[in-house]
Parts: structure tokens; C-alpha cells; sequence
């Protein structure tokens, strides 16, 4: 009787517990999980989106403007 080549090297048999249905099944679960990460990176693109347009006005809001010079004035 032969012995297979895996069991040669690692010294145990591989189980092998997957049918054709639970790969289909699998298959189905990873392409939902998927979308949904697919879904979960753009809700989270948009919310960095929107935090840093607010960064920006708050910082264009509060960033100096410079002296108030005027033609006369003592510097």
C-alpha cells in the first residue's frame, strides 16, 4: 500500500472537510463581507472627507490675517 506524499513530509494525513456546497457557501459569505467592507471604507472616506473640511474652515477662521498697516502708520 502506498503512502501519500504529504503524510511522507509532515508526518500526518490531511483532512480534507470541505464539499463542493461549502465552498459555494463560502464563497457567497466572502463576497458579502466584501461589500460590506467595501461599504464601511466609503462611509469612512466620507466622514474623513467631512472632518477635514472642518478642520479646514475652523483653521482659515482663526489663521492670522496679518497686521492691520495702513499707508501713514508708524512701524
Amino acid at each position: 500500500m502506498g503512502t501519500l506524499l504529504f503524510k511522507a513530509n509532515y508526518s500526518y494525513k490531511p483532512i480534507i472537510l470541505l464539499i463542493l456546497q461549502q465552498v459555494i457557501k463560502i464563497s457567497k459569505t466572502a463576497k458579502e463581507r466584501a461589500k460590506t467592507l467595501i461599504n464601511l471604507y466609503k462611509n469612512l472616506y466620507k466622514i474623513v472627507k467631512l472632518v477635514q473640511e472642518c478642520i479646514r474652515k475652523y483653521y482659515n477662521l482663526k489663521k492670522s490675517k496679518g497686521l492691520d498697516l495702513k499707508e501713514g502708520n508708524k512701524v
